[in-house]
């Protein structure tokens, strides 16, 4: 009878134990780009576990998953990414996945998304005006949306955490909107509308959301290579709009920008789509906010804004 008990205890401790682990148990979610993890950590709260899939330094548009991608992907209860071909190799990974599919949020469904033309004077190639610009989280407003549809899906997941994800979400999306605030206060005033850059043109919607003009290079592809017909008229441009600041990603060389600016006279100043952090960012615990800070003062520098 003693070790009946003793076996009866044991049972109702494991028992207890394994109820107590479920109630604990957090939402584990991965995300494809830096504002989506940060996103939906700040919804989650302590109720979730956020990665980013990308490695420090990777770029979203070229990055090829490697066979540990695809076991992490499978132990996540929800995939965020962003949609609209930013990530083409997202399709290939999760039909490598057990069972072929797993709970995914596509954050630019029922979005207004820019077509990959739109503000990009410099954009060459077959079918371009049909292309979707991806790069939705450089709109902050867009990005409420963004953060709305986290909450609303993590409290699909997790029922009783609603109250909470809901409470962070706006508590995110006011710091949201106090950044969208300081852009468009800093960038109300300035010399020049023109954001040149010397790459291709993620900026589209931070220049449509502050009525700011993006010419970019060589338009939505990362992986384009200029002409020289391009180089030419973006010496043109700026010659005739009187721009004398080149602006390019933290992500690339400078060499192409460089050669721009000397071109014109000009300089050049840095610009962080924030799809992902390098390695030294990462360490200096930096993050989207912040970049996006830099991203202003940069603009106000290069466009002569008071």
């Amino acid at each position: 009878m003693r070790s009946l008990r003793r076996v009866l205890l044991a049972s109702t401790l494991i028992l207890a134990s394994a109820g107590f682990a479920r109630l604990e148990a957090k939402v584990r979610i991965i995300a494809t780009v830096l504002p989506l993890r940060e996103f939906a950590a700040a919804v989650a709260g302590d109720r979730g576990e956020t990665e980013l899939l990308l490695p420090p330094g990777a770029g979203v548009h070229t990055w090829q998953p490697r066979p540990g991608d695809i076991s992490r992907l499978a132990d996540c209860d929800l995939l965020v990414y962003i949609g609209a071909n930013l990530e083409p190799w997202l399709p290939g990974l999760l039909k490598a996945l057990p069972g072929g599919k797993i709970r995914t949020l596509e954050v630019t469904a029922g979005l207004s998304l820019l077509e990959a033309a739109a503000g990009d004077e410099h954009g060459h190639g077959e079918g371009a005006h049909e292309q979707l610009d991806p790069h939705v989280w450089l709109d902050f407003e867009l990005d409420v949306q963004i953060v709305r549809k986290i909450a609303e899906e993590l409290s699909r997941l997790d029922p009783e955490g609603s109250p909470e994800f809901t409470a962070n979400a706006d508590r995110l999306a006011a710091r949201l909107r106090e950044l969208d605030v300081k852009f468009r206060d800093g960038l109300a005033a300035c010399r020049g509308l023109n954001i040149v850059l010397a790459g291709h043109g993620a900026f589209g919607y931070l220049a449509r959301r502050y009525g700011l003009v993006q010419t970019a290079l060589y338009g939505l592809s990362p992986d384009a290579q200029p002409r020289p017909i391009d180089l030419m008229n973006a010496v043109e441009f700026c010659r005739q709009k009187g721009v004398r600041t080149v602006f390019f990603e933290n992500s690339v060389s400078p060499a192409l920008s460089k050669t721009l600016a000397r071109e014109i006279g000009g300089r050049i100043l840095v610009l962080h789509a924030g799809h992902n952090l390098t390695r030294d960012e990462q360490d200096r615990g930096v993050g989207f906010f912040a970049l996006m800070e830099e991203n202003l003062n940069s603009l106000r520098d290069g466009l002569g804004c008071r």
